[in-house]
C-alpha cells in the first residue's frame, strides 16, 4: 500500500495498550541506546514509526518545495541565457564596427567603405572627413557599451540563477539520501513491530504483511493488531477482552475518536463508505448491521479485517467477506 500526503494525527492516549509489556529502558537498533540484546517493545516501535513517518513526511515537504525551486530557477537561467545571446551577438558586431570607422580615420588605406570619401577633396576637406569618421567610431562606441552594459547586467543575473540551480540540486541530493534513510529505517522498524504482533495469538487467517500506516486509522488499526487473541465476551471493550463494537470503538478511542461501543450507532455516526473506498481504521458492517469489523487494507490481492466474531473465539483476522454479508462502511 502507498502512503501519500500530508496526515494530521491527534494526540493518543493509549499507546501503551500496544505492548504486551513496556520495559523501563528503550529496545535496541534504530530505537535508541539499551541494555544488550533487549528487543524493543511494541509500543517503543510504535513511537519509533511515528517519529519517523514525521521526519518523512517533512523530508517529502522539502523535496518537492526545493523541486518546484529548481524547476523556477533553471526557468529562468534559461530565459536569461535566450535574452544574453542575441545581445552579445549585437555587441560583438559593433565592435567589430568600431574597429572598422577607426581604422579608416586612422591608419586610411583603401578600404572600399570610405575610399570614396577620402579619394578626392583638399587636405581640410579630408580632415573633417576624418573628423566625421571619428564621431562616428565615438557614437558607435557609446552605444556598444550600452549594450555592454546590458548583458553585463544579464550576466550578473543568470550568475546568481546558476548559483540558485546549483544549490537545488545539491539539497535535492542531500534531501534524497535523507528519505532513502528514512525510508529504510522505517522498513526495519515495521519488520520488528511485525515480527511482536505475529508472535500473539491468533486464530484467524495469518497477519499480512503491512506497511505502517498514517494517521488516525493506522493508529485504531494497530490498537486492534494489539489484542489479537484476546477472547470475545459480550459487551465488553477492553482492555483484554472485547465484543465486535467493544473492539472497534476501543481501536478508535485510542485514536482520540470516540463511539458507542454499539454497532447501529457507529453505523450512524460517521460518513458512509464504498466497497472502493476503504482505507484502514473504516469500520464495516455485516449482517445487517448486527456485526462490524476494522478494516487494515489490501495486502496481495487479498482485503482483511480484524474483529472479535462470537462467544467462544477469539479477536482474529479474516477476508473481507468472511464475517457475513456486506452491509456497509463507515469512516470515523
Amino acid at each position: 500500500m502507498s502512503v501519500a500526503g500530508t496526515i494530521a494525527r491527534p494526540t493518543r492516549r493509549a499507546l501503551a495498550l500496544l505492548a504486551a509489556a513496556v520495559c523501563a529502558t528503550v529496545g535496541v537498533g534504530l530505537i535508541g541506546p539499551t541494555a544488550a540484546h533487549a528487543d524493543p517493545s511494541a509500543s517503543q516501535l510504535e513511537h519509533g514509526m511515528d517519529s519517523t513517518w514525521s521526519k518523512m513526511e517533512a523530508n517529502g515537504e522539502k523535496l518537492k518545495q526545493n523541486e518546484d525551486a529548481l524547476a523556477k530557477n533553471e526557468k529562468k537561467s534559461k530565459d536569461l541565457a535566450k535574452q544574453i545571446a542575441p545581445l552579445k551577438k549585437k555587441v560583438d558586431a559593433m565592435y567589430k564596427q568600431v574597429g572598422t570607422y577607426a581604422a579608416a580615420a586612422y591608419r586610411g588605406g583603401n578600404l572600399s567603405a570610405f575610399n570614396s570619401m577620402l579619394k578626392y577633396g583638399s587636405p581640410t576637406t579630408m580632415l573633417d572627413q576624418m573628423a566625421t569618421l571619428d564621431r562616428m567610431a565615438a557614437d558607435q562606441h557609446a552605444k556598444v557599451a550600452k549594450y555592454a552594459d546590458a548583458k553585463k547586467k544579464l550576466d550578473a543575473s543568470k550568475a546568481k540563477y546558476d548559483k540558485l540551480v546549483a544549490g537545488n540540486k545539491a539539497q535535492a541530493k542531500k534531501l534524497s539520501a535523507e528519505k532513502k534513510k528514512l525510508k529504510s529505517d522505517m522498513d526495519t522498524m515495521q519488520k520488528q513491530w511485525m515480527k511482536t504482533a505475529a508472535a500473539r495469538k491468533n486464530t484467524g487467517t495469518a497477519l499480512p504483511q503491512m506497511p505502517y500506516i498514517p494517521g488516525p486509522g493506522g493508529v485504531a488499526v494497530r490498537y486492534a493488531i494489539a489484542h489479537l487473541g484476546d477472547p470475545y465476551v459480550w459487551a465488553t471493550a477492553g482492555p483484554n477482552t472485547f465484543d465486535c463494537s467493544g473492539l472497534t470503538s476501543a481501536s478508535w478511542a485510542a485514536a482520540g475518536v470516540h463511539m458507542r461501543a454499539y454497532t447501529y450507532s457507529q453505523y450512524a455516526a460517521f460518513p458512509h463508505v464504498t466497497r472502493d473506498e476503504l482505507q484502514p481504521g473504516d469500520l464495516v458492517f455485516y449482517n445487517g448491521g448486527e456485526h462490524v469489523a476494522i478494516y487494515i487494507g489490501r495486502y496481495d490481492g487479498t482485503s482483511y479485517v480484524i474483529h472479535a466474531p462470537q462467544p467462544g473465539e477469539y479477536v482474529k483476522v479474516s477476508p473481507l467477506d468472511y464475517p457475513g454479508s456486506w452491509y456497509g462502511a463507515v469512516r470515523p
